[in-house]
């Protein structure tokens, strides 16, 4: 799982004594599920006669040109907020850099051989492997913007969910599942449950997202029961309040 990296200046990620401040306990019990979790993620390797695969994320990039920073690598996707405002000549200059990119495989927005997924799914291969790949640009509610679907108590909208298939490879959402990189609490409940529901099926090896920007990270989930823990404290901890929320982790 990984939330993608954002080169805006307002993306700075609280201090450790701001998340110490804002709730002990939930700090303290991030540390343990940090060191409990600390282990290669539940996927078999390829065969040996697999290349290896390089994926580069990248997300919020609102209107910056990092391709100077974009390393090489076989597949580049984009998980969220191209632009500040959408308008055509953004676009226009955020398509015209990410169009100029050697990597053969780009995902998540449209124009000059760039893939844009809107709740659908690509196939692709790349040396002989077959990766499917979901994107869904939706989000909960949060402030104004586009793809955003309503929070209903506990679970956030589960229907919503519903469409991301169950033999994926790579999965592509706007923002995180709830109580995984995601500093401020908006991560989305009905994803975590259908990630959890994919879990029982075939778990996609990859999980790219974007949107909290104080929260980029890696993060390998292991569906075990420290996981599982983890994620019970943080509903009942209210860690993610208004009042106590670090500040500048969403945009």
């Amino acid at each position: 799982m990984a939330s993608s990296y954002s080169p805006t200046a307002r993306s700075q990620s609280p201090s450790t004594w701001e998340l110490f401040k804002s709730n002990p306990s939930l700090y303290l019990a991030s540390k343990l599920y940090g060191h409990l979790s600390r282990q290669p993620p539940p996927h078999p390797s390829p065969p040996p006669s697999f290349s290896p695969v390089r994926t580069i994320c990248i997300s919020d990039t609102h209107n910056t040109d990092i391709s100077s920073l974009i390393p090489p690598g076989d597949i580049l996707i984009h998980a969220v907020d191209l632009t500040h405002s959408r308008t055509p000549p953004e676009l226009q200059v955020t398509f015209d850099w990410l169009g100029s990119l050697p990597h053969e495989h780009k995902i998540d927005i449209a124009e000059r051989g760039i893939i844009y997924l809107e709740d659908e799914a690509h196939t692709i291969q790349v040396r002989g492997r077959t990766f499917k790949i979901f994107g869904s640009p939706f989000t909960p509610k949060h402030g104004n913007g586009a793809f955003q679907y309503l929070r209903t108590g506990a679970t956030d909208s589960p229907s919503r969910l519903s469409v991301i298939p169950d033999d994926i490879d790579i999965l592509i959402t706007h923002g995180p599942p709830h109580g995984h990189l995601d500093l401020t609490g908006l991560g989305c409940r009905a994803l975590l449950a259908r990630m959890w529901e994919l879990c029982r099926r075939q778990l996609p090896v990859l999980h790219i997202f974007g949107r909290i920007h104080g929260g980029r990270g890696i993060e390998n989930m292991l569906w075990n029961p420290a996981q599982s823990i983890w994620e019970d404290v943080v509903r009942k901890l209210r860690y993610y309040t208004t009042n106590n929320k670090p500040k500048d982790c969403e945009r």
